[in-house]
């Protein structure tokens, strides 16, 4: 199985599932960015965008960013009524489908 066919699998539940690692994430960006204010954020492997909410509160656009179009697909049921928020289906190990310098932060 191809990662990113795991992660489409994963996503129904990816959420819900207890992920120590992955729910840490959100404490560190509060601790680390929450007083800062962004242009254009870049959101490198959005998932589900359960941070994405957060980097609207510091940022004024978001590019997210992710391989997996189940991800994807659960971040925009998530933020539907988010036009600052634009999902990118891109594989991170290739370039990038966005301009160079086009973001003020890349998390």
């Amino acid at each position: 199985m191809k990662i990113h066919d795991a992660y489409d699998e994963w996503s129904p539940t990816y959420d819900t599932d207890e992920n120590a690692t992955r729910d840490l994430d959100k404490t560190v960006l509060v601790r680390s960015l929450g007083a800062f204010r962004f242009g254009t954020i870049i959101k490198a492997g959005c998932g589900t965008g359960k941070n994405t909410g957060l980097l609207l509160k510091i940022g004024r656009e978001i590019q997210a960013l992710d391989f997996s179009a189940g991800m994807i697909a659960k971040a925009k049921k998530r933020l539907t009524r988010q036009s600052r928020v634009t999902f990118v289906h891109a594989d991170l190990s290739k370039r990038w489908p966005l301009p160079r310098g086009a973001a003020d932060l890349v998390t």
